[in-house]
């Protein structure tokens, strides 16, 4: 693979049409990491915080969590740009930016 490897996390990933981005070989590795982390995170928030009192690590992964998404989406956008600037057919990636929107 280039040097680049795969998290392990990606494993922890059910969701099908996430799978299918993640398996897609024209994404970049950045943004399968971003997609990965932010699915894991999800998860371990949702395991580890404080459902009783409001405890930093929730509002810490919050922070975490917008961060990665505003930088996720500008990544899919760009790669967009760059499939419209090749003159390809950018309808898959669009596709997948509505999906990560609905689904994060």
């Amino acid at each position: 693979m280039d040097g680049e490897t795969i998290n392990q996390s990606f494993l922890l990933i059910e969701d099908p049409n996430l799978v299918i981005i993640l398996n897609d070989p024209d994404v970049s590795m950045a943004i399968k990491n971003l997609i990965v982390k932010m699915s894991t995170d999800k998860l371990f928030t949702s395991k580890l915080s404080n459902s009783v009192q409001k405890d930093d690590f929730k509002l810490d992964a919050k922070k975490s969590y917008k961060s990665d998404k505003k930088d996720l989406i500008s990544k899919l956008i760009i790669l967009i740009d760059i499939t419209k600037t090749r003159k390809k057919d950018p309808k898959r990636f669009e596709k997948y930016l509505k999906y990560i929107q609905k689904y994060f």
